[in-house]
């Protein structure tokens, strides 16, 4: 019998993503083109002590697969920057395979965008880049929040002297044995009338009036004002959530009402409980404010990026006020960047105003330097991640979508 002839063996030809035009994935080809003059350089970021060169091409090629389809939802090819937006949808999606999928994908991302940066290879701007790397960091799970341990003792004194907690208790004690409201919870009418008065707002309700345009509505209406409902009282609005949110009040039709041991905690100076049910009411001011700016139709950069100098005030390098709040002028910014300017004379001071409605509830400080206070800071941290899941489109438990109030 004769001897079969062994095969004749292929010639190997490698990966056909990385054979020019072999790729089927759109920008893909693309994409390693680009990245291709700094291919060594990319590697060697990304090799990590000890590490077998395979982790470390296997992690370039991760990072390869999210640029191509950062790519893909930008409908363009730029590896020297990434879009914010469109990393909330990409990472969004990514989402929907678990959290710590797209807290990974979000990492490698940062990474490489430290990279761009450290290189001289980042194509935006400074601002870009900040806001980027905010943006990153708290899809990560990473967080320049210091929480030094305050006792509660430490923390019930600081906490007394808050105007959020003056408001809260103001409002609570204004709905005593229970006030009516809508089916849904919402005060209405002559009520919201008398709870604005409670905050000391007043305000004339006239459920027929033409409602406020989008964005124009100011945190606190000024005296006199004729509001069309509780939207249009954002300070009443933020702590009505805040109240309802913590279950310092529960819906019972057809009244909204106290729960007597948490309006009780609310009450007290000390112990545990009181610090808890105080730092709560915090976290649901700072991501109402925070969520309602993102939902708001052209407000997006406006809430990440006070939220990105929120993260910085509560870190140990808090930012300074002059320059946190400062638009930059044609002698800060290269030519280039000289378009830019007019787009931040409409943010800056939009962000301005955020920072000053939170410091006017004693929520940040705003003096030479920015700071949250030490015993909101974990409030902060919470409130900041809630924000983050918000844009991911899911919940604080990754269960589904959430609305604002």
């Amino acid at each position: 019998m004769a001897s079969r002839k062994p095969a004749k063996k292929k010639q190997s030809q490698g990966h056909p993503a990385r054979r020019e035009g072999a790729s089927s994935v759109p920008f893909e080809s693309e994409v390693r083109q680009e990245l291709q003059p700094f291919k060594s350089q990319l590697f060697r970021h990304f090799q990590e002590e000890g590490q077998p060169a395979s982790e470390t091409r296997a992690a370039v090629e991760g990072l390869t697969t999210l640029l191509t389809v950062h790519a893909q939802l930008r409908k363009t090819v730029d590896v020297k920057t990434l879009d914010p937006e469109v990393l909330g949808e990409q990472l969004g999606h990514l989402s929907s395979l678990g959290k710590e999928v797209a807290e990974a994908s979000a990492a490698i991302l940062k990474h490489y965008l430290t990279f761009l940066g450290t290189t001289a290879n980042f194509g935006g701007s400074v601002d870009d880049f900040k806001q980027t790397f905010e943006f990153l960091s708290r899809m990560a799970g990473d967080s320049p929040i210091v929480v030094p341990f305050l006792e509660d003792d430490e923390a019930n004194a600081e906490l007394e002297s808050m105007p959020f907690v003056f408001a809260a208790r103001e409002l609570v004690n204004w709905v005593g044995e229970g006030k009516p409201t809508s089916p849904s919870g919402v005060l209405t009418g002559e009520t919201l009338q008398d709870a604005a008065s409670a905050l000391g707002l007043i305000v004339t309700v006239d459920e027929t009036a033409e409602p406020a345009e989008t964005g124009s509505v100011q945190w606190e209406p000024a005296d006199g004002s004729t509001v069309g409902g509780l939207a249009e009282i954002p300070r009443l609005s933020a702590y009505w959530d805040a109240l309802i949110g913590t279950a310092m009040l529960r819906y019972q039709a057809p009244n909204a009402m106290p729960t007597e041991s948490l309006a009780q905690a609310l009450q007290g100076a000390s112990g545990p409980g009181s610090r808890l049910v105080k730092e709560l009411i915090a976290e649901v001011l700072f991501s109402h404010v925070l969520i309602n700016t993102l939902d708001t139709p052209g407000k997006s950069t406006i809430a990440e990026m006070t939220a990105g100098v929120l993260s910085n005030a509560a870190s140990s390098t808090p930012p300074r006020t002059e320059f946190a709040l400062q638009v930059p002028t044609t002698d800060d910014l290269p030519e280039e960047q000289h378009h830019l300017i007019a787009s931040l004379e409409v943010v800056i001071p939009q962000v301005e105003s955020l920072l000053r409605s939170f410091q006017r509830e004693g929520l940040v400080v705003i003096e030479d330097e920015i700071t949250v206070p030490v015993v909101l800071r974990s409030a902060l941290e919470r409130a900041l991640t809630k924000v983050s899941d918000h844009v991911l489109g899911t919940d604080s438990t990754g269960e589904g979508p959430t609305t604002a109030r």
